[in-house]
């Protein structure tokens, strides 16, 4: 038995409970309406069964390139076939909580799934198994980003070789380029202090002064505006 058939048992074990409670979820029950569409369900329960058979033929498939030697085949001309419009699932990001509550049991189920360091190390080894899981995590709003570590590098001795983990979307292991020229921080405003007599006799002066009262020939600023002699 290979290292990955528990890890698979466990899996197609908590699909084959989802897959339970979406049929509960869309038949009627005494009289009341199913919380999810018939179609909908149906669709849903179908891809959750193929999901579990790819995976277990992409497991088989990697035990059987451990064994074997690895042949090049020789290259296939490319199939021409008209596109099958296939059924549009919501996309979403975990659009499941809101008619199926209970979803989010088994996404908490499913995270720790993931968590586990035999789960990491499964993932680690083939990126497919990654492009597998995926749309089950964004169908139970799992944020990968969140739960998965950073992969330890193929160096211990050299940090700049660890990488994202493969199961995340578009991994980007190059780092944000600096700018040469930074923004100077804003340089802090003087503090207040209280005005003085000079600045307060200009601006006296400059307010009534005759050329700013030229609208008013008769117009004369009187004597207590006069703070002090000059």
């Amino acid at each position: 038995m290979n290292a990955a058939s528990p890890l698979f048992t466990r899996f197609a074990g908590f699909i084959d409970r989802l897959k339970q409670t979406i049929a509960a979820a869309s038949v009627k029950v005494q009289g009341r309406p199913a919380r999810l569409p018939a179609p909908l369900g149906l669709l849903l329960y179908g891809r959750l069964s193929r999901l579990t058979t790819r995976l277990r033929d992409l497991l088989a498939r990697i035990e059987a390139e451990r064994t074997k030697p690895r042949r090049i085949a020789a290259p296939r001309a490319p199939r021409k076939s008209p596109p099958k419009p296939a059924p549009i699932l919501p996309r979403r990001f975990g659009w499941i909580a809101k008619p199926l509550p209970e979803a989010n049991a088994h996404a908490q189920t499913l995270r720790h799934f993931l968590c586990e360091p035999e789960t990491e190390s499964l993932i680690a080894s083939d990126p497919r198994i990654g492009r597998i899981l995926r749309p089950l995590c964004h169908l139970l709003g799992i944020d990968l980003t969140l739960i998965y570590r950073m992969v330890p590098p193929t160096h211990p001795n050299d940090p700049t070789q660890t990488k994202p983990h493969p199961l995340l979307r578009n991994p980007s292991t190059k780092p944000r380029p600096q700018n040469p020229h930074p923004r100077l921080p804003k340089p802090p405003d003087p503090p207040l202090g209280a005005p003085t007599l000079d600045a307060i006799q200009s601006l006296l002066d400059h307010t009534f002064s005759p050329r700013a009262q030229t609208h008013n020939p008769w117009f004369t600023p009187p004597d207590f505006f006069i703070v002090h002699p000059k």
